[in-house]
C-alpha cells in the first residue's frame, strides 16, 4: 500500500511540474518575461514555483488557465495527501516489526 501511495504522490509531482512548466510559458506569451525567467532560475530554491502559482491564479480568467491552475491545485492538494498517507503508512509498517 505505501508503494502505491508512493506511485501516487510521485504522478502528482509530475502533473504538478507540467502544470508549472504551462504556466511560466504562459507568463512569456504575455509579455511577462522577466518574471517567467525568476520564476525559472527561483525554482531551484522552492519559490520560483509558489510565485508562478500565484501569478498563474492572479490571471487564470484573463490568460484563459483556469482549467490549468484547477488541475495544479488538486495536485498539489492530492500529493501532499499521498505523501502524509504514504508516511504514516511507512510509519505503521515500522512500528509493526
Amino acid at each position: 500500500m505505501g508503494i502505491l501511495l508512493t506511485i501516487l504522490a510521485i504522478v502528482c509531482g509530475i502533473i504538478s511540474l507540467v502544470c508549472f512548466i504551462m504556466v511560466v510559458i504562459q507568463m512569456f506569451q504575455h509579455g511577462q518575461t522577466g518574471l517567467g525567467v525568476a520564476c525559472l532560475v527561483l525554482i531551484l530554491c522552492g519559490i520560483g514555483g509558489l510565485i508562478a502559482f500565484i501569478v498563474g491564479w492572479i490571471n487564470s480568467a484573463s490568460w484563459g488557465i483556469k482549467n490549468i491552475m484547477l488541475l495544479w491545485t488538486a495536485a498539489i492538494v492530492l500529493g501532499l495527501i499521498f505523501n502524509i498517507a504514504g508516511g504514516g503508512f511507512q510509519m505503521a509498517q515500522l512500528n509493526m516489526r
